[in-house]
């Protein structure tokens, strides 16, 4: 049996795809080179399976996640769950309309044996008016609805706005607004007086409330950061108390947590830190629908579960001919002591949008300007912190965090002195546990600690602000030849200048 899952909406379009042995997984704003693609029609996507393999004809049932307004369909019955029919293309093939949440819940399905107890989504939006939902042995046990209760990832997209904050897409501004709020200081009277929860949550970013705290309005202007810095860490608190609600304070239960909020790696650390089995995929956002899709197929037509090689590294990209060897890693490693920055380009990309290893661009972070070298590169904000890789067995040595933090969707305080580059200003790194299922880049990372002594490596994403991950042999030759990167490590080859 030949499945299909689509995501068909406003933004970041996927393809998942079981071909009957394996699944194979397509980010469009890879192969489009557009970051946050979206089909703006309902049949290019058709031509495009061709990138996994397969035809339209060949594919047995078609589930889809998708806003109807942004193709022209009418909204009918937006509160179906789990699924409807609906067979929109002219083809065989039998069409489903998945709920927007369940697919984020059951996204994570590459990251256990068996479906959590408790399955919460946040996001923006999922179906029309629904912002949050929570999902109790299978059923749906809350909603939330942006009309009545406001809607977490469009309030920080809003209260990014008010902050003056660029994006070339809207879908970033929530993530730039994380870092930024940090250089604020936390207004601990204000902070007492935000009595808010996630039914209210409208209301808690309403810059009103500081105003009044302040007693004036040019008062509260002057110190914005202040504001955002203060509600942003309620926010912590009210998502603890919403988690606590749900599973009556059971910190031990078995939790997946999706959708776009899922992404904020300063609320899951405050989360995680309540409740150690706590489940995030690095697709969190929208990019995991499709694979929600395909797994509720799956369930529907009782299959075995599905197989998803080499995951999280698992876009259908283009990967190099052969991985780096070991003379490649210990030349590379050489370059990092040295202060080279690196371009590393390793089998097939990351799903998800932390790079991991495979589309990553490395720099040593004992250097204390790494930071600006990198900024200047990227063209980047220079607010904005970066990521870090670390060897799993050094981990408490350097930072205090969660130890299952393999898709870098955690933050910890960085113990170990001189590494400025990858200390954010409120004194944490967003890292990433590296251990030997990762084999390449943590024989590279271990190289590069043999001569350093230091078993970190700042990692960011390979990509110039406001384009996707590299997903092209051509794009990353492209993008070294033209920018001011010292070395591309290209698979097994070493290009320098």
């Amino acid at each position: 049996m030949k499945l299909l899952g689509l995501r068909l909406c406003e933004h970041d379009s996927n393809i998942s795809y079981f071909d009957g042995d394996s699944v194979h997984y397509l980010k469009t704003e890879r192969l489009y080179n557009e970051k946050h693609h979206a089909y703006n029609n309902l049949w290019q996507w058709k031509s495009d399976l061709k990138i996994l393999n397969t035809n339209i004809e060949d594919i047995d049932e078609i589930a889809i996640v998708i806003d109807p307004w942004v193709h022209k369909l009418p909204s009918i019955n937006e509160e179906f769950f789990p699924a409807i029919d609906y067979n929109i293309f002219s083809d065989k093939s039998k069409v489903f309309r998945v709920n927007h949440h369940l697919a984020h819940a059951l996204s994570c399905w590459p990251l256990y044996d068996e479906r959590p107890k408790y399955e919460i989504i946040i996001d923006g939006f999922g179906d029309e008016n629904n912002a949050w939902t929570v999902i109790k042995e299978n059923k749906i046990f809350k909603r939330g609805y942006y009309n009545l209760n406001g809607s977490l990832g469009s309030c920080m997209g809003g209260a990014a706005k008010f902050c003056n904050i660029q994006a070339f897409h809207e879908q970033d501004l929530a993530g730039k607004l994380m870092g930024l709020q940090s250089y604020g200081k936390i207004d601990y009277n204000f902070r007492n007086k935000l009595n808010f929860d996630m039914m209210t949550i409208n209301h808690l970013f309403n810059f009103e409330n500081y105003i009044n705290h302040k007693g004036d309005k040019t008062l509260a202007i002057l110190t914005p950061l202040d504001w955002i810095k203060t509600v942003h860490d309620k926010v912590s608190d009210i998502l603890i108390e919403f988690f606590e609600e749900v599973t009556m304070k059971n910190y031990n239960a078995h939790i997946s947590y999706s959708g776009g909020v899922a992404q904020n790696v300063i609320w899951n650390t405050s989360i995680k830190n309540k409740f150690n089995n706590l489940i995030i995929p690095p697709h969190c956002g929208d990019e995991g629908l499709s694979l929600g899709a395909l797994e509720f197929l799956r369930t529907k037509n009782k299959l075995p579960k599905f197989k998803l090689d080499n995951f999280p590294f698992c876009q259908s990209d283009e990967g190099p001919e052969k991985n780096a060897d070991e003379i490649t890693i210990k030349k590379t490693a050489q370059y990092l002591k040295e202060g080279k920055t690196v371009a590393w380009y390793q089998g097939n990309g990351e799903i998800g949008p932390r790079a991991l290893g495979n589309r990553s661009l490395l720099f040593n972070p004992i250097f204390p300007n790494g930071r600006n070298i990198i900024n200047k590169i990227k063209n980047r904000e220079n607010y904005r912190p970066f990521g870090a890789s670390i060897l799993k067995e050094y981990l408490s040595l350097y930072i205090n965090g969660p130890k299952d933090n393999k898709h870098m969707l955690f933050v910890g305080n960085l113990i170990h002195k001189n590494l400025d580059s990858i200390k954010h200003v409120d004194g944490t790194c967003r890292y990433q546990v590296v251990d030997k299922t990762n084999l390449i880049f943590y024989n590279l990372i271990e190289e590069f600690n043999k001569l350093t002594d230091c078993p970190i490596l700042l990692n960011t994403s390979l990509n110039i602000n406001g384009k996707p991950i590299m997903s092209k042999l051509e794009d990353a030759l492209s993008y070294f030849n033209q920018s001011d990167i010292d070395i591309l490590v290209l698979g097994n080859k070493i290009y320098t200048k």
